[in-house]
């Protein structure tokens, strides 16, 4: 299926969960945000979050600066 990360399209499996499309595409989970079709999804549910063809995925890093 087509879904498409920080506006790039991407291809992963049917009934993915976002834990296994950021595993898919080596996105380490460490000080990230998600939001899944613009709603932000807590950290404790994307290993049970499904996302489905044509989902958009926010994906926000953390950064320390000074």
């Amino acid at each position: 299926m087509h879904i498409f990360i920080n506006d790039v399209a991407t291809e992963c499996p049917e009934n993915s969960t976002i834990l296994q499309v950021l595993t898919q595409q080596d996105i380490s989970p460490l000080n990230i945000a998600i939001a899944l079709d613009n709603t932000v999804v807590p950290k404790a549910q994307w290993e049970t979050t499904l996302v489905r063809d044509g989902s958009q995925l926010l994906i926000i890093k953390a950064v320390q600066g000074g």
